[in-house]
């Protein structure tokens, strides 16, 4: 059987909700393409699909539900570290497409990773003047697209109340998105406790330098359905 598991990441302070990530432990000496990889992960509908290719060196392979490889992902990077925890592993460092990424897992369970801002996609970011503001919308801001809304829900403690869509790729509501709260830690220049989403998830961050962001939050992991598990060991079996 095919190791996976459905992680949530950024849970809300309740431990509910977060963005869920699909981890796959794909077996050693796998023949699986890329086309394959991103087949899968657009029929089955998770927001991010990650396959780890080489578990040992960190290796991974990330694809979105909208057709679409993703070269860096904050969610799905941090639910990756808490699935290779069930399995004891301690990764210090995953590889996907953009780079290295260090990584690490406190023992209160936050999970946090550190990489360049540069490498999250081109978030806009549009400010309001209320957290209530923010709690109202049922999508963007008329003109906006590709853009996390937020306000500050206690600017003194760098609490940010926000929310994204992104309509022109086909995304709609991310209920937590790391990148583009990385990119919106580097142009406030400091540390910052996000509440995103419908649900309140919670993305921490600190800037580390002029390039980096460390990006932190807590994970849920639950079993996949028997349907996934079904496509994986098809697409194993076959490969």
């Amino acid at each position: 059987m095919i190791k996976c598991w459905l992680v949530r990441a950024f849970v809300n302070a309740a431990g509910e909700h977060g963005n869920p990530a699909l981890v796959v432990v794909e077996p050693e000496a796998s023949s699986v393409t890329a086309g394959e990889r991103q087949e899968l992960a657009t029929r089955l509908g998770v927001p991010a699909t990650v396959f780890v290719v080489d578990a040992a060196a960190g290796r991974v392979s990330i694809h979105s539900n909208y057709g679409q490889s993703i070269r860096f992902g904050g969610h799905p990077l941090l639910a990756t570290v808490e699935a290779l925890h069930r399995i004891g592993r301690a990764p210090e460092e995953l590889i996907p497409e953009a780079g290295p990424v260090p990584c690490r897992r406190d023992a209160d369970g936050t999970v946090w990773l550190t990489a360049p801002a540069r490498w999250s996609k081109p978030w806009r970011h549009y400010q309001m003047s209320s957290a209530a503001e923010i709690d109202a919308l049922t999508g963007l801001p008329d003109g906006e697209d590709f853009t996390q809304v937020w306000a500050w829900e206690d600017q003194k403690a760098g609490r940010v109340r926000a929310r994204l869509w992104a309509p022109r790729i086909g995304k709609g509501e991310d209920e937590a998105c790391g990148s583009a709260s990385m990119l919106l830690t580097q142009k406030l220049d400091r540390g910052l406790e996000v509440l995103h989403g419908r649900h309140r998830a919670v993305i921490r961050t600190r800037p580390v330098d002029d390039v980096r962001v460390e990006l932190g939050g807590r994970c849920a992991v639950e079993s996949p359905g028997s349907d996934v598990r079904a496509a994986l060991d098809e697409l194993y079996a076959m490969a």
